[in-house]
């Protein structure tokens, strides 16, 4: 059997140094699964109470409607996550509504996601961005691409299915611009225009 050397303390010392160094190192390069990331700058910037100019397009080149004033109030949750209420400025108004809404990044899918439910046309609607598309959006905005809807009416039609897209533009100053999109899936016109235009304006 081999004889083994009892250390001295210095050396103990200098061994247990050693270990937190090598476990600092570890720590830096690879922090713990539950670290939150950070919040990508556009949902930071979106935050806040902002007054609300909505436009509505009836179809491919067709004249802009506009919808009631509203005023929406944004805020993060947790920092995690934005959540959107959007309602009339007169709330006792005939037309007075609520829109709900989240958009947040995915980071295990990379991808911005964007839910909505709105009691002008109660049906949940949900977009995804590209793989990796927060790169692009630090410096603009943001595209999410849905799937399709069927609006109970537009115009005189009934049951009218749609594929959509939506645009979350970048906030520049106090303003920034949301934009759906919609591609009528039935009919002889099927050309994509823009449906919604919703114009923010931080208020003070």
């Amino acid at each position: 059997m081999k004889n083994f050397r009892r250390l001295s303390f210095a050396e103990r010392l200098g061994t247990v140094a050693l270990t937190l160094t090598v476990a600092s190192w570890t720590y830096g390069a690879n922090p713990p699964s539950d670290a939150k990331p950070p919040v990508p700058a556009l949902l930071q910037k979106m935050e806040g109470n902002w007054s609300v100019t909505e436009k509505m397009w009836p179809g491919n080149g067709q004249a802009a409607v506009d919808l009631p004033a509203a005023t929406a109030h944004r805020r993060l949750i947790k920092a995690s996550y934005l959540e959107e209420v959007m309602e009339p400025v007169q709330a006792d108004a005939p037309d007075s509504f609520n829109r709900t809404s989240y958009f947040e990044f995915n980071f295990t899918t990379r991808q911005f996601e964007y839910f909505s439910l709105d009691s002008r046309l109660p049906q949940m609607m949900n977009e995804r961005s590209t793989v990796n598309a927060q790169s692009t959006a630090s410096g603009g905005g943001v595209t999410l691409n849905g799937e399709r809807f069927v609006a109970p009416t537009w115009g005189k039609a009934t049951n009218v299915p749609f594929r959509y897209r939506l645009v979350v533009g970048d906030v520049k100053g106090d303003r920034q611009t949301v934009q759906l999109f919609l591609t009528p899936e039935s009919g002889k016109d099927r050309k994509q225009f823009l449906a919604f235009e919703y114009l923010y304006t931080r208020m003070p």
